[in-house]
């Protein structure tokens, strides 16, 4: 019998020591609204990285029967974003970057040329902070857009009249956008003061319209920021 009470006490006791804790000294719930030292906070941050595009093929282009291959260089992109922390573990954010590599392109009969593309996107993501600590693994899924602006080679050259400048001009554009989508992982790390360092890469698609397949690009991004109320 005095085993049995025994028994009964230490549970009951462990019970009413943690009822009799102050609400500050008790585990939060990090899975409810408002959970956690993140929670209800919002983030805005600088993002710079590298991204290396995979390569692009063209079936009959311009209706012809030529077959182009385009190749990106891998180059440096950066931009800003801004997210918000619903609590401890789920973080909604956007942001955009840009970047100008060198691409070339190569077809038939020995054609062949080089340019600059522009390349902008926009991503809206939602990353699961996967620990409620101030250094977690982060996974993280979206959809967003891609521009890649070039020289129209069948262009011209267009100049007007500037008050400072005398005469500018400019080369006749075309742009091309798509829809993207990504799944990216990696690291977050809190500081005091609410500033946050954030190390993430991943894998971008591109629907492309008219490209052979689905092409992708790799990317990584290191991103740091302040978070705030």
């Amino acid at each position: 019998m005095n085993r049995f009470l025994r028994a009964v006490h230490v549970p009951l006791g462990i019970l009413l020591i943690a009822l009799a804790l102050p609400a500050s000294a008790q585990v939060p719930n990090y899975f409810a609204p408002g959970g956690g030292f993140r929670a209800g906070r919002w983030d805005a941050y600088v993002a710079m990285g590298g991204a290396s595009p995979h390569g692009l093929s063209y079936e009959n282009v311009g209706g012809s029967s030529d077959d182009v291959s385009v190749s990106i260089d891998t180059y440096f992109q950066g931009g800003v974003g801004v997210g918000y922390n619903f609590n401890q573990f789920w973080n909604l954010n956007f942001e955009m970057q840009v970047g100008a590599p060198d691409f070339s392109v190569s077809g038939a009969e020995g054609m062949s040329g080089d340019d600059t593309v522009y390349l902008g996107s926009g991503r809206l993501n939602l990353d699961w902070n996967i620990l409620p600590g101030n250094i977690t693994p982060v996974l993280s899924t979206g959809v967003g857009f891609v521009t890649l602006t070039v020289d129209d080679p069948s262009g011209g050259v267009v100049c007007y009249p500037d008050y400072w400048w005398g005469y500018v001009c400019y080369t006749d554009t075309k742009t091309e956008a798509a829809f993207t989508w990504n799944v990216r992982g990696g690291l977050r790390a809190d500081f005091h003061n609410g500033i946050f360092v954030k190390a993430l890469a991943g894998v971008e698609w591109w629907l492309l319209d008219g490209a052979e397949g689905v092409p992708y690009s790799i990317f990584g991004t290191l991103s740091v920021g302040m978070s705030f109320r």
